[in-house]
């Protein structure tokens, strides 16, 4: 898949650019770097153990549209487990409703899988409101498809003028307002 010459990843760190990205402190003030316009999860507690991978996103605003190209991501699982068959689930969130769902293609047995893929929304329903970027493990048969984490990002903080990615760490799916740990 070809993608869009705007979405080339461009080694364009600056310190205007380093300001976009903030960090989040669990209560024994250790820090963790979210991406550009990242919300942090309510009630985020930095955990022991094995993290929940990130995600690289690419956004800009071209032509009255938000183009959202899911890059890749890495680290999502550990290296005793199976390699697991993953897509990507993309949400507009208005307030507690989550609107206009899009998703990934599925990328087969790949801890850091690569997706290269462009979602778009119309950018009169995108601007305002804060993107949900969800990482889904494909089930076989009958069951469930598993969430392996999320991250939200609010569409205001970003210069959607220009290109604008980041690496953006995922938090456990139940963090971001689910009603269920079911795919929705």
């Amino acid at each position: 898949m070809n993608i869009p010459e705007r979405f080339y990843d461009r080694n364009s760190e600056s310190e205007e650019e380093d300001k976009l990205g903030q960090s989040a402190r669990n209560e024994n003030g250790i820090a963790t770097r979210l991406g550009r316009g990242q919300v942090p999860p309510k009630g985020f507690k930095l955990i022991a153990g094995p993290q929940n991978g990130e995600v690289k996103l690419g956004f800009c605003l071209y032509k009255g549209t938000l183009e959202v190209e899911v890059i890749c991501a890495r680290d999502i699982c550990s290296m005793d487990r199976e390699e697991p068959d993953t897509y990507v689930k993309t949400y507009l969130r208005d307030g507690d409703k989550w609107i206009q769902k899009r998703k990934t293609r599925v990328v087969r047995h790949n801890r850091n899988p690569e997706y290269r893929q462009t979602i778009k929304y119309n950018s009169c329903d995108a601007l305002g409101r804060n993107l949900l970027v969800m990482l889904w493990e494909k089930k076989q048969a009958f069951e469930s498809n598993q969430g392996l984490g999320g991250a939200e990002v609010s569409l205001e903080l970003l210069p959607l003028t220009r290109l604008t990615i980041d690496w953006y760490p995922f938090f456990p799916i139940h963090t971001l307002g689910t009603h269920t740990a079911d795919s929705p």
